[in-house]
């Protein structure tokens, strides 16, 4: 990870998909970037209160490496001085949970506009936009309903990772089609077993925001020249966002941006 004064926020993945613990150490930092984008200070004081928890739960029969890592995480984040600026993990996984609306809802925007692009662009007046995205899951949400001003603050608070949240989302979307028993099982799978096949839905959802220019603005849906980028692994080769179901193609359709509005 690297964020400085004047450098591009990247995330390189390396080698670190080649065992079981350097998987968990690369899975921890791809899920403080969606989480804590534009707080390095957030990102730290998470690592430190997860690492105090792991601490806390070790005993005599953990692997040596776990242990290890736990306390390579506390050093690398800061350390006590950091410690004692962070809420313990559990009260921050609670308000982890309070930012996975938003969090989905980015995600699911920038698969929309895809979807729109790759399947419908001769069907839509304009093309493909934001703006079309944001009034279709204004009308069909995913998960909960929000209003069009709530979706474009969520927009702005995570559209430096929303590669990052539409493949999080595909992820929950998996997940949430197992039994309500299995559904926390299947997202720990999905950054953990199966990271590299989300990280490679991160590298395509990169590769369409930062390339597409909806009509009538400059510049691509996802800015390379700010956002989070992923570097070591390749796009999904195979993956498509599905079409437009017929009810929201209709809608889409009918879509006419208000006037004075930007056309995102």
């Amino acid at each position: 990870m690297s964020l400085g004064a004047n450098i591009l926020p990247f995330l390189d993945v390396g080698d670190r998909l080649s065992t079981a613990h350097a998987r968990l150490d690369l899975a921890r930092e791809v899920i403080g970037v969606i989480f804590h984008p534009q707080s390095r200070d957030a990102r730290k004081q998470r690592q430190v209160a997860f690492a105090v928890t792991l601490l806390g739960l070790s005993d005599k029969h953990d692997e040596p490496e776990a242990h290890q890592q736990a306390k390579t995480w506390f050093a690398q984040a800061g350390g006590f001085r950091t410690d004692d600026k962070a809420d313990r993990y559990q009260r921050q996984q609670q308000r982890a949970l309070a930012q996975v609306p938003g969090i989905i809802a980015v995600g699911a925007l920038l698969q929309l506009v895809w979807a729109m692009a790759a399947h419908h662009p001769d069907q839509l007046s304009g093309g493909a936009s934001l703006n079309k995205a944001v009034a279709l899951y204004g009308e069909f949400p995913y998960l909960d309903p929000m209003t069009p001003r709530t979706l474009w603050r969520a927009w702005g608070r995570y559209k430096d990772v929303a590669h990052f949240c539409a493949a999080f989302t595909s992820v929950f979307d998996e997940a949430r089609r197992e039994s309500i028993e299995m559904l926390d099982e299947r997202m720990k799978r999905g950054f953990d077993d199966d990271l590299h096949e989300t990280l490679s839905l991160v590298a395509a959802y990169q590769r369409f925001g930062t390339s597409f220019t909806p009509r009538a603005i400059e510049g691509p849906l996802i800015d390379p020249t700010r956002a989070w980028l992923l570097r070591g692994i390749e796009p999904h080769a195979k993956f498509l966002p599905p079409p437009l179901p017929l009810e929201m193609l209709t809608a889409a359709q009918r879509y006419r941006a208000p006037i004075n509005s930007a056309y995102r």
